[in-house]
């Protein structure tokens, strides 16, 4: 028989469980609403409905509607950056010698976050393209700015070492890492216009594989560890 002590634990244990299993729960109502209403249409009630539980178990753990879209938003800009972050360790320890794998590579992380989260990919990508960042709470919008920013940093540190070891062309890199994210970004909206969720994303990854053997031909250096004279 448990003890005291174990019983303690394993209610504190049981309690932490169903609270992790209701945030979820709250977290894919919110984005199931937000989906379908867009943000600014997008209510509490709604959300707490979808969810299941009241309105005010919803602002037990999120104060705001701000505060809930930050805690849908956040783990995927953090999911790119750890995938990011692997290319850039794997480049610097020479695991990636070649501009062929670094492109590739690179493209795979930022694909990553659509591929694991496309619902809320979509959601941010359009809140994004409204304007609407500037309406969250201050605190919330500069931390989701800072977020976006801090990727796209670490994508022009993987190209530049890239260039750097001599296994890319040199180029801009701002404008080289801008081109990168919106192709993908491009390519996964128009696509999805096209209903190719429902075609298993054949067209998304068809054309994605296209546009990297059109940045490989053009960046990739002629020979591994080598640079040419393009530019």
């Amino acid at each position: 028989m448990p003890t005291p002590e174990e019983l303690k634990l394993i209610c504190q244990k049981r309690r932490e469980r169903e609270k992790g299993q209701r945030v979820q729960s709250i977290l894919d109502a919110a984005r199931s609403v937000f989906s379908a209403k867009g943000y600014l249409k997008a209510t509490m009630d709604e959300i707490a409905c979808a969810a299941e539980v009241t309105k005010p178990t919803v602002y037990l753990y999120f104060k705001t509607k701000d505060e809930l879209f930050f805690s849908l938003m956040a783990p995927l800009i953090d999911d790119t950056y750890r995938a990011l972050a692997t290319v850039e360790e794997r480049v610097a320890n020479g695991d990636i010698d070649d501009g062929e794998a670094l492109l590739s590579s690179l493209m795979d992380a930022l694909y990553h976050g659509y591929e694991s989260r496309p619902d809320t990919f979509r959601i941010l990508q359009l809140f994004q393209q409204e304007g609407l960042v500037n309406e969250l709470e201050p605190k919330l919008r500069d931390s989701l700015n800072e977020k976006g920013r801090q990727n796209f940093a670490l994508c022009r540190r993987i190209l530049s070492l890239g260039m750097e070891k001599g296994l890319l062309k040199e180029v801009n890199v701002y404008e080289l890492a801008d081109l990168i994210w919106g192709l993908l970004v491009g390519v996964i909206q128009l696509e999805d216009i096209k209903s190719d969720a429902k075609k298993g994303h054949k067209l998304k990854t068809r054309t994605l594989s296209l546009a990297k053997r059109i940045l490989i031909a053009a960046l990739v250096t002629s020979k591994k560890g080598g640079n040419d004279e393009g530019g």
